[in-house]
């Protein structure tokens, strides 16, 4: 995006200014998608895509697609580690009150609902998802979160 109105530069950072300010244009990461009839669609962050098996995952489409599953408040997904796959989907689901949903009833709806490579290969229910200093969900916090409970996970399915 470029107008009057768009950042200079970040105090004192030359280099992470150089990465997304080029010829007075701000390149700020996100990602659309343009529909037939000229819409816009927000997809999410280039940094929060990921890939599983080649296919590139955008974390707020599978999270839309989870909340429409009855009982589901919010959900969160995030990537893991994958020896075969590169990385997988883990998804953080927070339920409405009262509602009861299973790790297998989620991946159900999941594979119904949206594309097999994107339903989440891990499901954790959390009674609210935790957010950063910035206000925002904590995206490192809950990654780093999801990789210890699929290692945990993977490791009791071997014995």
């Amino acid at each position: 995006m470029r107008n009057p109105s768009v950042m200079k530069g970040y105090h004192n950072l030359p280099e992470q200014t150089a990465k997304v300010l080029k010829d007075g244009w701000y390149r700020s990461g996100d990602n659309f998608r343009r529909d037939k009839d000229g819409f816009f669609y927000f997809l999410g962050r280039a940094d929060d895509m990921f890939v599983c098996g080649g296919e590139n995952i955008w974390p707020g489409e599978v999270e839309k697609m989870l909340e429409r599953l009855d009982g589901v408040h919010q959900a969160f997904v995030v990537p893991v580690p994958d020896e075969l796959k590169h990385q997988l989907p883990f998804a953080f689901i927070v339920l409405k009150p009262g509602a009861t949903l299973d790790e297998e009833a989620v991946k159900e709806f999941a594979l119904k609902n949206g594309p097999a490579y994107a339903h989440p290969r891990f499901v954790e229910f959390v009674l609210e998802l935790t957010l950063a200093a910035t206000n925002k969900v904590d995206r490192r916090g809950l990654t780093q979160r999801a990789e210890k409970i699929a290692t945990q996970r993977r490791a009791a399915q071997v014995t």
